[in-house]
């Protein structure tokens, strides 16, 4: 009897040992799968949008993911990327339905992205070519849709923009522009708005376009959006 109970201790430990071998075992793998995903994601991420970006992954089971090639949604968000020629904006972008296709490929189903554009991004953007006239401060008009850009030290000079969407794109056309009270010469005049739009005549990632668009006391807020595309998914960390 005394065998008997000893027989049935040692098999009782050995399948608590054994279900927990397999425990660490699952949970090392799904940990494994889904630094994996997290860091193909983040590397793609990183190529739209920025180094610094943020990147939290639908849950469930990612080995499963792994397994199925396919991720319900993923959620990306950076303070400091640049849309466009626009630097140091805030995204907070969705992808849904990412299939991957390949080691370095994949697809998604549709994006969605918000955008948060300050003054200072658009200093950067809009800093007139003519060095005598660099833009020293933007300030918005949310009740007439319209950005006031301030050239030249002490006010020598303002321009007026009006953002629009055209193409697929946020521009900035110049509705007026001063130079000591006066009217700014055709010449200038046309000097800002040529750099203008060379400045914001760029692609925006993951092949999405802008389809709102909305000045703010402190900005302008832009809503992009995206059908299927194509994804490049590089390895973030690859083997030498």
């Amino acid at each position: 009897m005394i065998r008997s109970v000893f027989r049935r201790h040692r098999t009782a430990s050995v399948t608590v040992v054994t279900l927990a071998v397999l425990l660490l075992t699952a949970t090392a793998a799904e940990l494994a799968a889904r630094a994996l995903l997290h860091s193909r994601v983040a590397a793609t991420a990183g190529r739209a949008l920025g180094a610094d970006s943020t990147v939290d992954i639908d849950g469930g089971p990612a080995l499963l993911d792994l397994f199925d090639r396919h991720l319900d949604g993923v959620t990306i968000s950076s303070d400091h990327a640049t849309l466009g020629r626009i630097p140091d904006v805030s995204v907070r972008a969705r992808l849904n339905g990412i299939r991957m296709t390949g080691d370095r490929s994949g697809t998604v189903a549709g994006t969605h992205a918000d955008i948060e554009v300050p003054a200072a991004s658009l200093q950067a953007l809009a800093l007139s070519h003519n060095s005598r006239l660099p833009v020293t401060a933007v300030d918005f008009d949310a009740a007439a849709d319209t950005v006031t850009l301030a050239l030249g030290r002490a006010g020598l000079g303002r321009a007026t923009l009006r953002p629009r969407l055209q193409d697929g794109r946020v521009a900035l056309h110049l509705q007026d522009a001063e130079i000591l009270g006066t009217p700014a010469p055709d010449r200038v005049v046309a000097r800002i708005q040529d750099a203008l739009t060379e400045r914001t005549d760029a692609d925006y990632p993951l092949g999405m376009k802008a389809t709102a668009l909305d000045v703010t006391a402190t900005g302008l807020e832009i809503g992009l959006d995206g059908g299927p595309t194509r994804l490049d998914m590089p390895v973030a960390v690859e083997a030498r």
